[in-house]
């Protein structure tokens, strides 16, 4: 019997899976829940809203907006500048807390964008506004 045919034969008495069991629990597994995960989102799921606040409580649509992963034309050429000012306010707040972007676009309009968009403006004009507000 040569050295290669030894080799091949296999031995009846040390098969490695006969002490395998298919119903053995491992205890590392863990019931994993959803609370925390994102979802991926691509260009494809990417909507853009038009929102026109005329009133301070509008705000948390706007916030809705942004934590649902949607860009937001925010448009507040038809709003008080006072409710106006404390509306940016409190959606900058909301843009610093998800990680997102703002940024003027025109006189009274503002694009809100989550973390996932790249705002840029390339319009040479960089520091048009200079401020955020008005």
């Amino acid at each position: 019997m040569g050295l290669f045919s030894a080799l091949r034969r296999k031995s009846t008495d040390e098969d490695l899976y006969d002490e395998y069991e298919d119903d053995y629990v491992y205890d590392d597994e863990e019931d994993w829940d959803d609370q925390g995960l994102q979802p991926i989102h691509s260009v494809a799921d990417m909507r853009v809203v038009v929102v026109e606040p005329q009133e301070y409580k509008d705000a948390s649509r706007v916030a809705d907006h942004l934590r649902d992963m949607k860009l937001v034309v925010l448009n507040l050429s038809k709003t008080e500048h006072d409710v106006a000012r404390r509306l940016l306010d409190f959606i900058s707040g909301v843009v610093f807390s998800e990680d997102g972007h703002i940024m003027k676009i025109a006189s009274s309009v503002f694009v809100v964008a989550p973390y996932f968009v790249d705002i840029k403006d390339l319009s040479g004009e960089g520091g048009r506004s200079g401020d955020l507000y008005f």
